[in-house]
Order: C-alpha cells, then sequence, then structure tokens
C-alpha cells in the first residue's frame, strides 16, 4: 500500500474538516485498490490463497475503520461542537461596564492596554484599580480643600480678633496706647523693659486699669 498520496494532500483545504475527508477518502481509495491487486495476484497464482484471503480480511477491516471514523467524525453532532468565534474581551467588558473608558482620563488608559492580550477578567482588574485611583484623588482633593478652608477660617478670625482690638484700644494724651492688666501680663521680660518707662508714667496717672 503507498502512503504518499497521504503526504500529499493539500494542506490548502478551506476548512479542516474537508481537508481530514480528503485524507480519509484518499486512504479508501488506497485500500480498496489493495484488495483488487490481492484479488488480481490471486488469479494469476502468484500470491497463496491462504495469504491472499489472510491480506483481504486485513485490508476489508481497515477499509470498515475507516468509513466507521468518517462517519462519526464527520456527523452532525461532531459539526455542532465546532468552536464559536471568539469575542473580544474588551466588548464582553463593555456589555457589562457600558461606556467605563469613555469618561475622562480613562480614555488613555484604554489607548493603553487595547492591543494587549488582555482576557475580560484581567481588564475588569485595571478597571477596578483606576476607580480606586479616583476615589483616592478625590479625597485627597477634599482633605486639602478642607485643610484650606479651615486655614482661611483661622485667619478671618485672628484677623477679626486684632481689628476689634485696635479698635477698643486707649490711648493717653500723647497718643500712646494704654496698657491694660491683661497686656502687662502676657509680655516678655524684654517687652515689659522696653515698655517700662511708658507702663510706670500710666500708673501714675491712673490709667491701667
Amino acid at each position: 500500500m503507498q502512503n504518499n498520496t497521504i503526504l500529499g494532500v493539500s494542506s490548502d483545504a478551506v476548512t479542516p474538516q474537508i481537508n481530514y475527508n480528503t485524507m480519509i477518502q484518499n486512504l479508501e481509495n488506497e485500500i480498496a485498490q489493495d484488495v483488487k491487486n490481492v484479488a488480481l495476484l490471486q488469479q494469476l497464482g502468484t500470491l497463496p490463497t491462504n495469504k491472499g484471503q489472510e491480506m483481504t480480511l486485513i485490508l476489508n477491516d481497515s477499509l470498515n475503520k475507516l468509513k466507521a471514523l468518517k462517519q462519526g467524525f464527520f456527523s452532525s453532532d461532531a459539526v455542532s461542537q465546532t468552536p464559536a468565534p471568539q469575542v473580544n474581551p474588551f466588548e464582553l467588558f463593555n456589555r457589562d461596564n457600558p461606556g467605563f473608558f469613555e469618561q475622562g482620563g480613562r480614555k488613555d488608559v484604554l489607548d493603553y492596554i487595547k492591543n494587549l492580550e488582555m482576557d475580560k477578567d484581567e481588564i475588569a482588574k485595571i478597571a477596578q484599580m483606576v476607580e480606586n485611583l479616583e476615589k483616592s484623588a478625590v479625597e485627597s482633593y477634599l482633605k486639602n480643600v478642607a485643610h484650606e478652608k479651615t486655614l482661611n477660617d483661622e485667619n478671618a478670625a485672628a484677623k477679626s480678633k486684632l481689628t476689634s482690638y485696635a479698635q477698643n484700644a486707649v490711648y493717653d494724651s500723647n497718643n500712646n496706647r494704654v496698657f491694660t492688666r491683661e497686656d502687662i501680663g502676657r509680655m516678655s521680660g524684654e517687652e515689659f523693659v522696653k515698655n517700662e518707662k511708658l507702663i510706670m508714667e500710666q500708673v501714675k496717672q491712673g490709667l491701667i486699669k
């Protein structure tokens, strides 16, 4: 039996089914031809009858197995199990999360990962990371805003106190601010020495209450 016919089957078949079908058909044809050759050799007397019968049985058994293989392999059930075409994982992700990568800076993330070989679960992990980063950025911004507001409120309160203090300050006849007991109590030693003369003068005049 010659096998070079099998090796010569073209690999350019349209589908794997057609290619295998051609290969099996070629095998069937070769075995059928071998059966005829054995019968011819027996008729010519060049092949003993018992050997010819044994070879014929073997060849017919192989032929029947090939036919059974072809029938089972190319049944409707086998054809129905042909894998369905794969769906783009980004399309699968978008079905569950429509428009996720169409918001703001997320488009830049999509441009970066869309050419990578990623499945739906990996894309979902990237999406979760993006959401966590966005949430962290928003929280950080709100904290900064709250801190700045606190500083502004404290500055405004301090200015208000200074303005009130300046408006309520008492001055003597020489236009010097009259110290209070609280002012003197808050003074450092250096400040007291600096203002000592004025303080003592205001004490004599009875201005310090």
